[in-house]
């Protein structure tokens, strides 16, 4: 296991945040929620999956093991995203499509890429792909890989990976945005998101 210096308890607390609030926010707005409301049934599905993911990337990262985790990191990025997309505008009809395409889907069409650009695109949230760990397609494949005997004698093995710190900054970026959107659509019901970014600012040393 990882030995958690300042940064990365910093980091896991900013990400701990995001479930809080969460939580709190969804027994706030509880007794309101609408089965039949296709914007509430994608927005919790979407929160509830969000928040999952986010306990597994903590769990990774803390065995050392982020660059395994890059794709469950690329998953929360495309599900906050859609969770802002849809909080945007026209809801109803842009939660509907949204779920009637998951039931649809296959590893193929699972993360689309043309349809994540033009969502950032639309959101001007395109910032968010610039994230170190959302550049990491070839790490998740080349990094990390001197598990076997000499597996030191190849060139492509002595990559790293991403470190958990990267992992942990991606995670805490998006949930941020999970957040946000919850709050979009609940009004001072889930708050926080602006708190989580400014700690990651300092925690980043920007």
């Amino acid at each position: 296991r990882t030995a958690f210096g300042g940064e990365m308890k910093e980091l896991l607390g900013i990400v701990g945040l995001a479930k809080a609030r969460i939580d709190s926010g969804f027994s706030a707005v509880g007794r309101s929620l609408d089965p039949a409301d296709p914007v509430e049934r994608a927005l919790m599905l979407l929160a509830s999956r969000s928040i999952a993911v986010g306990n597994a990337l903590m769990l990774l990262a803390d065995h050392d093991h982020a660059t395994e985790a890059l794709p469950l990191v690329r998953s929360l990025l495309e599900w906050s995203v859609a969770m802002r997309w849809i909080t945007q505008k026209d809801g109803a009809a842009r939660a509907a499509e949204f779920l009637e395409a998951a039931k649809r889907s296959d590893w193929n069409s699972l993360w689309t890429g043309a349809g994540l650009l033009a969502k950032v695109s639309e959101l001007g949230l395109d910032s968010l792909l610039k994230e170190p760990a959302l550049q990491s397609c070839a790490e998740h494949i080349l990094g990390n890989s001197q598990g076997l005997p000499w597996g030191h004698v190849f060139a492509e093995s002595r990559r790293s990976g991403i470190a958990a710190e990267t992992l942990l900054e991606a995670t805490a970026v998006l949930l941020g945005h999970v957040v946000k959107a919850l709050e979009t659509r609940w009004p001072g019901k889930f708050e926080g998101s602006e708190q989580m970014w400014s700690k990651l600012k300092e925690a980043r040393g920007a």
